[in-house]
């Protein structure tokens, strides 16, 4: 801890950090500038402090650095938010655009991300599968009219954060763009960032063209080029559920393989050499050049600064400091992007090596093995504990479950994967001298391709087969921020009990495993009694607690009446009373309509006496019109669940 807390770029990143989130969360605009003008001004005044005085001059300079730190991360985070803010009209418009990143396959459209010529913003445009089908490539222009629309959430508390995402990522609104309005326009090939796209969607289509099954193609598209659209749901739900998930991405594993690999095949040129240098340079231009091609992902440029450091400290023979190394590198990502502070790469790469560096010492120490082989398998071991002491609590916040098999899985997968990245390595060399030659290129894929094949195989397996264990994965555990912050406690906390033996450290840990467990029976207790309508695109779910009893409806063929303490909800489908005409009509509180073309709100009315009609999130547009119009005649109030999001009701 104290080596942590004593690096100079630790000190550096806290107040850029505290204006990063002071900016993000309170919006104080131009009054960063403040902080940035106080801190040239005591920074300037240190130098009139007398020389007797040194240390006073030193803490003079000291906060003087800190608050300009403070504004340089308050105005970073403004400029970036003037770039992500939507300001589009509320009306349909000509706009003219260039498409810059690789499409994305929907069920029923294709995602395409472009920027707009006039304002530089960046926004999403959908097309149909039947209108945009190999017509826009990356670095086309074109023409299009259509309303601009923020990016919005369903408003449930368990899905991601979508609209936040996009804006972090800098993205300022979306549209749907219909066959008869846009136009290709022409081509733009002046950006270096399009290049590198374009050369990232040359050689997908050469990996298109390898005798490779679809699961296979994605695997090795994530693997090289952290190219995810390809991947199957199933695959990346097992390799979630078994706590491995991580490799499907291009991180610092990858990276460093890499490295690995260039240093060995430069490796008749000796550290003593006087061209030593020439081999550190030429390992630094082929990463930045790999990371380049694969579009800068937060993890991936993390692994390259830190390894770029790494050389320039060999070349200098010198030692490089890794806690430093760690921060100077968040430092400087996050000063060119305060929003990778948000992101969920960013985040859990840093915490992944952070953890490494505090907890590796720790458990190698716990853990003594003399012999070589079994010291491999308890260093790989140590790996994945001390990486996921530091992620599990971030993982629960962002995705609710744990993997309880993983120390297990990442020993066996993590050789496979590391095997799979080295075989993909050699396939991209082979492929490039495959479009030399192209009569060699059968010969020359034939056997690394049939490896990669049964790499693949063996890992998918090993994953599904842990995926369909009992107890393989704990689900809704999501913690609030809180219980995040908490969970660190616990685990700093306990880990430091175990090394120093200080009885304090395990009074904290535990207070805040009461503390945590009060917060899990205040939200038990928050849901009692309680019905809640979810507002899902392509389904219905719909949740009631009955005092601490929880139970779950997620479709219903005809219909469905649920009493809870006198309260009656009816849930239909189907109008299974049509013709019907009751001398008395039987009284339910709400009606709650599913998507249901022969379904008409007049019909019910003859039978039901409706309190409130609610309409479900997964209704067509024009079924919800339809509804919503029946509604306003017949004076029946309703709620839109699609439009005002979750329904919570209290009986």
């Amino acid at each position: 801890m104290d080596k942590m807390t004593k690096s100079p770029f630790f000190r550096l990143l806290l107040p850029l950090v505290s204006g990063i989130v002071i900016q993000y969360y309170y919006h104080i605009g131009k009054w960063g500038i403040i902080p940035i003008v106080l801190g040239l001004g005591i920074m300037l005044y240190s130098y009139f402090v007398p020389e007797a005085k040194r240390l006073s001059r030193q803490f003079v300079f000291g906060y003087g650095v800190y608050l300009m730190m403070l504004g340089i991360g308050i105005s970073s985070t403004m400029i970036r938010q003037q770039i992500s803010a939507f300001n589009f009209q509320d009306v349909s418009e000509v706009y003219t655009a260039t498409v810059i990143d690789l499409p994305q396959e929907k069920p029923r459209s294709y995602a395409y991300k472009v920027k707009l010529k006039d304002s530089d913003k960046q926004i999403v445009c959908y097309f149909s599968e039947d209108n945009i089908l190999n017509k826009l490539n990356v670095g086309d222009t074109f023409t299009f009219f259509s309303q601009i629309q923020s990016f919005k959430n369903r408003g449930n508390a368990d899905e991601f954060d979508y609209a936040r995402y996009m804006y972090n990522k800098g993205y300022a609104g979306m549209t749907f763009v219909r066959s008869d309005r846009w136009q290709k326009e022409g081509y733009s090939d002046n950006n270096l960032f399009m290049k590198a796209t374009r050369c990232r969607q040359y050689i997908l289509k050469v990996y298109e063209s390898l005798d490779l099954t679809r699961n296979e193609y994605a695997m090795l598209s994530a693997l090289t080029l952290g190219y995810t659209d390809a991947l199957s749901d199933e695959i990346v739900e097992s390799f979630r559920a078994t706590g491995v998930a991580h490799i499907l991405a291009v991180s610092g594993m990858h990276v460093m393989i890499i490295f690995t690999v260039i240093t060995s095949l430069l490796g008749f040129i000796s550290r003593h050499s006087r061209y030593h240098w020439v081999k550190q340079v030429t390992v630094i231009l082929f990463l930045w050049t790999y990371v380049f091609v694969i579009g800068f992902p937060p993890s991936a440029l993390r692994a390259c600064i830190m390894l770029t450091a790494f050389c320039v400290a060999d070349m200098k023979g010198v030692r490089s400091y890794s806690f430093n190394t760690l921060f100077a590198t968040a430092f400087l990502m996050l000063v060119w992007n305060p929003f990778w502070l948000f992101d969920m790469g960013f985040q859990l790469s840093f915490l992944a090596v952070l953890s490494m560096l505090f907890f590796m010492p720790v458990l190698s120490k716990m853990i003594p093995v003399r012999n070589k082989q079994l010291r491999y398998l308890r260093d790989i071991f140590n790996v994945s504990l001390s990486v996921q002491l530091g992620v599990f609590p971030l993982c629960l916040y962002y995705f609710g479950t744990f993997p309880v098999y993983f120390f297990i899985t990442n020993l066996i997968i993590i050789p496979l994967i590391t095997l799979a990245v080295y075989d993909a390595i050699l396939i991209v060399f082979l492929a490039a001298i495959g479009t030399v030659n192209s009569s060699l290129a059968g010969y020359l894929y034939y056997l690394p391709i049939q490896l990669f094949k049964l790499l693949v195989k063996g890992t998918t397996w090993v994953s599904s087969f842990f995926e369909h264990l009992p107890y393989a994965s704990l689900q809704n555990l999501k913690p609030s921020f809180i219980g995040l912050v908490l969970l660190w406690v616990i685990v700093v906390s306990t880990t430091y009990f175990f090394v120093k033996r200080k009885p304090k450290a395990l009074i904290v840990s535990l207070a805040s495993v009461l503390v945590l467990i009060g917060f899990a029976i205040k939200s038990t207790i928050d849901n009692k009694n309680t019905l809640i309508v979810y507002n899902r695109l392509q389904s219905t779910q719909v949740t009631y607690y009955i005092g601490y009893c929880k139970d779950e409806i997620t479709g219903v063929d005809n219909h469905r009446l649920v009493v809870l303490n006198g309260l009656k909800y009816l849930i239909v489908a189907q109008d299974t009373w049509k013709g019907r005409f009751p001398t008395q009509k039987m009284k339910v509180d709400y009606l709650h309509l599913i998507e249901n073309e022969s379904l008409s709100l007049y019909s019910l009315n003859q039978v039901f006496d409706v309190g409130k009609v609610v309409l479900d999130g997964s209704l067509s547009e024009k079924t919800l019109k339809r509804f919503v119009l029946e509604c306003e005649k017949l004076r029946i109030p309703y709620y839109d669940v699609s439009d005002n999001g979750v329904l919570r009701i209290f009986f």
